[in-house]
């Protein structure tokens, strides 16, 4: 296949993806890698250490999907519960290739210093306790506010400095308390500085590219992620993913625009994770403002996928999952002249994938009930009839696909 994607690329836009899991708190990954890199930096760390150190603190919450999982490890550094989403993220990221390079660190960037497994490398084992010492000092800047982190820093040094030995490595916090001296270390960390800082890194050894068809398997372990939010979504992007594929070659779709429809429904609700679970779960109708927060998520969606280079196309197909022929759909209020095919493929494999899964607010949905829902979406204007058609017409095929999930072999 023709299409490449930047692998450093696709680990920003993974971290994007986090980040929104702390709903008002867009960049802690960002401000981890920042604060872990800063302190490598003062301990004479190699460049390609450095880099490997910075890819490990992005991705170091790939086990938390959930909004109430993350405010307990920013507000309860010792949660007794913490460390399972650090085996999360490690089981995840072990079948990539170069992304599982990282895994060790994640799996233990919550385990105390004098406590990490006598087997680990030494690479790992520091890598997995800067992250720990970046992870405490963000969580005590957001506690006292992002506004200003440089008139926070004495508090939050001194804090630091009673860890080493117990909980921290004491050569960590010496090399972090000679990079926190320097006023910049702090400015960096405004809002505004922090994209400039991890886009200006070369990350040279993650600036591999990988063919369209391994960044598929990428996108998968997006899913899970997004997928593990709810009891109620489970498999929900897999789903859409088979049944927009499986709709895609009923309308004869060629293989690489398949394999590009497929990573649309498989992303197509990334931006859910900004959602706060009480919304999500919600056993009601949402009430207006409770909606205006789930109307974030489709935006969200196109903002994480268009910054991947490559993905501009792939980006809408799988935003506009809730717009309408009709016009009235959100967020973008498209109209049927900027609905291309694949785009309607995805909403109707949504709308067919969510009715077929039990809702906080409702049971699952018969295979048999499924058009009398869906045909009522085409009278109203918002869903293709010839792709609702092609989804009943083979019931049974749409079905399967929807809602049985098939295993995937490798990685990256």
């Amino acid at each position: 296949m023709t299409l490449r994607i930047d692998l450093k690329s696709a680990i920003l836009a993974l971290s994007d993806a986090l980040d929104l899991v702390g709903v008002n708190d867009f960049q802690h990954g960002k401000r981890v890698a920042m604060i872990a890199r800063e302190t490598g930096l003062m301990l004479g760390l190699p460049e390609k250490q450095l880099d490997r150190l910075v890819c490990a603190s992005l991705l170091h919450d790939l086990g938390v999907s959930s909004t109430a999982v993350h405010r307990r490890l920013q507000r309860e550094a010792d949660w007794d519960d913490r460390q399972e989403h650090c085996e999360r993220g490690y089981r995840l990221l072990l079948p990539f290739t170069h992304l599982s390079l990282v895994a060790n660190a994640i799996r233990y960037h919550h385990t105390p210093w004098p406590e990490l497994p006598g087997g680990l490398s030494e690479v790992d084992a520091l890598d997995s306790n800067l992250i720990l010492l970046a992870d405490r000092v963000d969580a005590m800047l957001l506690q006292k506010g992002l506004e200003n982190p440089l008139f926070n820093r004495d508090g939050v040094v001194e804090a630091i400095a009673t860890l080493a030995g117990s909980l921290l490595s004491p050569d960590a916090v010496k090399a972090f308390v000679a990079a926190a001296a320097r006023e910049a270390f702090w400015i960096a960390l405004v809002p505004r500085h922090v994209h400039s800082y991890l886009n200006d890194l070369a990350l040279s050894d993650w600036r591999i590219t990988i063919d369209f068809p391994q960044f598929g398997h990428v996108a998968r372990l997006i899913s899970s992620i997004v997928d593990a939010k709810s009891p109620f979504t489970a498999a929900h992007s897999l789903g859409v993913a088979q049944l927009a594929r499986h709709l895609g070659e009923g309308v004869g779709l060629s293989g690489d625009a398949l394999a590009e429809l497929q990573v649309a429904g498989l992303m197509h609700d990334v931006g859910k994770l900004c959602v706060p679970d009480e919304i999500v779960d919600k056993p009601a109708g949402l009430t207006p403002l409770e909606f205006s927060v789930m109307e974030r998520h489709s935006f969200e969606t196109y903002q994480i996928l268009r910054h991947i280079p490559g993905l501009g196309q792939v980006a809408e197909w799988a935003a506009f999952h809730h717009e309408a022929l009709n016009g009235h759909g959100y967020p973008f209020r498209c109209g049927p002249d900027r609905l291309a095919r694949e785009a309607r493929i995805v909403a109707v494999a949504d709308v067919f994938q969510a009715l077929a899964q039990d809702r906080p607010y409702r049971g699952a949905q018969r295979a048999e009930q499924i058009p009398r829902f869906l045909d009522d979406f085409v009278r109203r204007g918002v869903l293709d009839r010839d792709i609702v058609a092609l989804a009943c017409e083979d019931l049974d095929g749409s079905w399967r696909a929807a809602t049985q999930v098939l295993p995937e072999s490798a990685g990256e």
